[in-house]
């Protein structure tokens, strides 16, 4: 029985991969063996592979010390954009590759058991794992957003009054916008990859580790917390939208008054 880890890590909203694959086409431990519109696969050496998403997650397989991790990530980042990784939010995932012979082979929380090491099924485990990392950012992005929207609901329930700015409520409309931006055009969530559709034990493989992750939950439950957030703010700036036209009925209202009392002065 041979047990190899893997580790999915997110880096930042997308990944150039022609300027990464650029960078790393003079190193000879490079060695390219797949790349598809959203993902570079490298073999860097015997059972070790680096996975490069278009959607921002780097999935390195079989590799034990954690600076070579750190080492790999840095590979993974090109372009003016780049976001230095001891500074980015990290939101990981570890999980682990079991090859045993003598054991049917099945798919756990922890682990993917199988006969062979076969990349094809290996890239299937690289898919279904960075989409759950990239989930996981994605649900820590949306709750902070539900935090400030909570904190404006209680003060609007407590005081009756928005303690929010308009700019604010664009902010949170352009943020859950991206979100959603994100997902249907980066992220794939619903998607199958080619291998899923082209063989039936692939497909089998990739629904067994999507319903293990609870893909298809969690993006239900992201895609109403995104929704929640989409019309409170839509509600949030059309009291504001209410507001300011309020407040332009009194301005004019003075001015109506104001031109009345002196043209009665000049009168006088």
């Amino acid at each position: 029985m041979q047990r190899f880890p893997l580790t999915a890590q997110y880096l930042k909203t997308s990944l150039n991969l022609a300027k990464i694959e650029q960078k790393n086409a003079d190193l000879p431990l490079f060695n390219l063996v797949r790349k598809e519109r959203n993902l570079l696969v490298y073999n860097l050496g015997e059972n070790q592979y680096l996975c490069i998403f278009s959607f921002g997650v780097v999935v390195m397989f079989g590799f034990e010390d954690k600076k070579e991790l750190t080492k790999l990530l840095r590979r993974c980042t090109v372009g003016e954009e780049e976001v230095p990784v001891k500074d980015a939010k990290v939101v990981s995932e570890d999980y682990a590759v079991i090859i045993d012979t003598e054991q049917p082979e099945s798919i756990d929380f922890d682990f993917a058991r199988f006969k062979q090491l076969s990349l094809e099924k290996l890239l299937l485990v690289f898919h279904v794992i960075a989409q759950s990392v990239a989930i996981d950012f994605l649900e820590n992005q949306i709750g902070e957003t539900m935090q400030d929207v909570e904190i404006i609901h209680s003060n609007l329930a407590a005081k009756g009054s928005l303690a929010v700015k308009g700019s604010e409520a664009l902010k949170m409309v352009g943020k859950s916008g991206n979100m959603v931006h994100f997902i249907i055009n980066r992220l794939s969530l619903l998607d199958k990859p080619d291998t899923a559709w082209e063989d039936k034990d692939a497909e089998t493989l990739f629904t067994s580790l999507r319903k293990m992750f609870e893909l298809d939950d969690r993006f239900s439950a992201l895609q109403f917390k995104i929704e929640f957030v989409q019309d409170s703010s839509q509600n949030i700036l059309n009291t504001l939208a209410a507001k300011r036209s309020e407040y332009l009925e009194i301005i004019i209202i003075v001015l109506i008054a104001v031109e009345i009392i002196m043209a009665m002065v000049g009168v006088m």
